[in-house]
């Protein structure tokens, strides 16, 4: 019976052979020719079982937030090993990988990154070092709105809600319905197309014209649509990255779609009566949240620093005329000035956590307090 190379048969020859060399290394070669042959197959045996173990060891992926790590895990769970480089009450736009960090991930095979400030100074960096790591920029196209002089203070919602408020009203969740009908996401949309995601891109380089949009907000997943898109694109890198599990990722993916426009649809109803209302957050994180559900974020930050006194004043002025009785905040910026204003307001603080880790509930709490803050702003 002849063998070719790469066939069963002729792979355990191989393997048969350098269990053999190896044994004989460390035992002599007359030590070895008298093994019993039921010990030499038990060694043949441990062997293999070893190398399979070593084959479906779980694939090492890197990514920077909890709620990239949350939707990962909930893809391939056991055949992942996820690194989360930014931990709860770090704050990604500070943030800087340890030593420790640098060293793990020039060993890691995938990153998938989300656009969060670091990584643009850290990945060229990452890359450098460890040239065989695959890094997928999940956020591509995504990435619509932008800390701007607008969005402190007073985000000018007319062009980015009117946009998406369009988007809800006409297609409602057409986005989610076009993945299930072709199986595909944005991003095609975007190649095959060339609109959708340009469209955004374009109406916001006009505005470049103009004005300087600032910083780039990459807290896109706090969108249940948009996170479907961000799911969408993780399974194909999953499977791709592990095929024996690829059936298995891949009913995860849809189990994880349905959950999340359940999840938007909950929300959308639940926030509905506030349709056009104001909200007071220290950070600009909820951007996406608010324009996805018809609500206007006010930021007490300025460019990534506290107020100055008579911002302070011009805030707390505004917060007045409108009634304002929460002041939103999270625990990855300092409290003090948001504080300082919800005590000249007799206004509560509350917390809008954008990096938490279980997606699901975050969201649904983050709904339970705007509503609540509303209702205080309506009792007072």
């Amino acid at each position: 019976m002849s063998m070719h190379a790469g066939s069963p048969l002729a792979s355990r020859q191989v393997f048969c052979e350098k269990l053999l060399s190896r044994i004989q290394r460390t035992l002599g070669s007359r030590a070895a020719r008298s093994l019993p042959l039921s010990v030499l197959g038990a060694l043949a045996v441990l062997a293999a079982t070893n190398a399979q173990a070593e084959d479906s060891a779980p694939l090492h992926v890197a990514v920077s937030v909890p709620p990239i790590e949350w939707m990962v895990d909930q893809l391939a769970g056991d055949h992942v090993e996820i690194t989360t480089l930014v931990k709860p009450g770090n704050s990604p736009h500070t943030y800087d990988p340890t030593p420790r960090q640098v060293a793990e991930l020039s060993t890691v095979p995938l990153y998938l990154a989300i656009g969060v400030p670091f990584e643009q100074v850290w990945l060229p960096r990452l890359e450098k070092n460890n040239a065989e790591m695959q890094v997928v920029h999940l956020e591509e196209g995504l990435n619509t709105r932008h800390f701007g002089s607008e969005d402190a203070h007073h985000h000018d919602h007319g062009s980015d809600h009117d946009e998406h408020a369009g988007h809800d009203e006409h297609e409602d969740h057409a986005d989610h319905a076009e993945h299930d009908e072709h199986g595909h996401e944005d991003h095609a949309d975007h190649d095959e197309h060339g609109h959708e995601d340009h469209a955004d891109h374009d109406e916001h380089a006009g505005h470049d014209e103009h004005e300087d949009l600032g910083e780039a907000d990459p807290h896109l997943w706090l969108d249940p649509q948009r996170m479907q898109t961000v799911v969408e694109r993780t399974a194909k890198v999953l499977e791709a990255q592990l095929p024996e599990h690829a059936g298995e990722i891949d009913a995860n993916e849809q189990r994880l779609l349905k959950t999340l426009n359940t999840l938007d649809t909950q929300i959308a109803q639940a926030l509905a009566p506030y349709k056009g209302r104001n909200f007071l957050i220290f950070h600009p994180s909820f951007g996406y949240f608010a324009d996805r559900y018809s609500l206007a974020q006010h930021a007490i930050e300025v460019s990534g620093r506290e107020p100055t006194p008579r911002e302070m004043a011009t805030l707390v002025t505004r917060a007045k005329d409108e009634n304002i009785g929460t002041i939103f905040v999270s625990g990855q910026f300092s409290q003090t000035a948001a504080k300082r204003i919800a005590s000249s307001l007799d206004a509560e603080v509350a917390v809008l956590d954008p990096l938490a880790e279980d997606y699901l509930e975050n969201l649904k709490r983050a709904t339970e307090a705007l509503k609540a803050g509303f209702e205080r702003t309506d009792s007072q």
